[in-house]
């Protein structure tokens, strides 16, 4: 069996521990310090190790002792934490989160755009949530696009974070393009895509808006349907804003209401003039974590993509019918 060291407890951290359990793997936790989100982590008996000594709580360990007790590392510290942590990964498997940069590992992955490339790799970088959203929409249209321009309107900070901000402005990102396009090429080079973006004071998700400009015909229905097929796509009819998506995964009973899949409003879907059109949902805090599944199965060998990643929806529920998985 697998054993999953995931380092940090935060946003990204506790949802990877959960879902590795729910995969079947093994776990082990490493923190810096105790915070009162480790209490849930105490409750539940999973094994902690610490990075900086004495933090006040029973470990199992040190940093060493969690590297050794692994056979992968999935590093969810903060930006730029993981190059801190990174030489002392020598000799484990390691996934680090889309806020490094790609140089950390020289290989980034995404599930839908490059599984294969993965296999059996020593590290990897999962890119981030807004790029993992572009690759699986990008990913099934790949046949059809000459070109993309995206618009990225970016939630400010996560809904426990009471240190960021804006408050009270719309903050552009001034260098065009911004990084997301890059980032997409680092696991689709072959798509031609600029991106802007803005942060604006929400909360709750990022939502990107899409113009693709077409090379071969396809009607608004077509590109509806291909959507619908594409696994870790929602298509949701009826829904005006962000705030109505993720009581949608409220009301469906979500853990922490995690919506892991890219929402695609239907009524923005659209063909004209050879450009396709439409408007999808991100879900900052969880939309990720399929793919660091994803990525430890292909890391260990796991060689079938779409077994990998029917399975991995099917545990966390959010399995499509078979036959989109190919």
């Amino acid at each position: 069996m697998i054993k999953v060291g995931v380092v940090g407890y935060g946003t990204i951290g506790k949802r990877v521990v959960d879902a590795s359990i729910e995969s079947g793997f093994k776990i082990a936790i490493a923190v810096r310090r105790y915070t009162p989100k480790l209490a849930i982590a105490i409750e539940k008996k999973y094994p902690l190790y610490s990075m900086t000594g004495d933090i006040g709580i029973d470990v199992c360990g040190d940093f060493d002792d969690f590297i050794k007790d692994c056979d992968v590392i999935v590093d969810c510290t903060p930006k730029n934490v993981p190059v801190e942590n990174f030489p002392r990964y020598k000799n484990v498997k390691v996934i680090v989160e889309g806020g490094e940069k790609h140089s950390l590992t020289n290989f980034s992955f995404s599930s839908l755009g490059n599984y294969e490339k993965g296999i059996n790799k020593d590290k990897a970088r999962v890119v981030s949530c807004n790029t993992t959203s572009l690759v699986r929409t990008l990913t099934s249209l790949k046949n059809y696009i000459d070109n993309v321009f995206v618009t990225l309107i970016r939630r400010s900070v996560d809904p426990w974070d009471i240190k960021g901000g804006p408050i009270n402005a719309i903050v552009p990102v001034l260098k065009v393009p911004s990084h997301h396009g890059p980032d997409l090429n680092t696991v689709l080079p072959g798509i031609n895509i600029q991106t802007m973006a803005v942060k604006v004071p929400t909360t709750l998700a990022h939502l990107h808006i899409v113009r693709a400009k077409l090379k071969k015909e396809m009607k608004k229905e077509d590109l509806r349907d291909i959507f619908e097929n594409t696994p870790r796509i929602k298509v949701l009819s009826g829904y005006k804003s962000t705030a109505d998506v993720i009581e949608h995964f409220r009301d469906l009973g979500r853990k922490r209401y995690d919506m892991y899949e890219a929402v695609i409003f239907e009524e923005s879907i659209n063909v004209e003039s050879g450009i396709a059109y439409w408007i999808h949902v991100v879900h900052q805090e969880s939309i990720v974590v399929p793919e660091n599944i994803d990525c430890i199965k292909a890391m260990f060998g796991e060689k079938d993509k779409w077994k990998a990643i029917y399975e991995t929806d099917k545990t966390l529920g959010i399995e499509k019918k078979k036959g989109c998985y190919k």
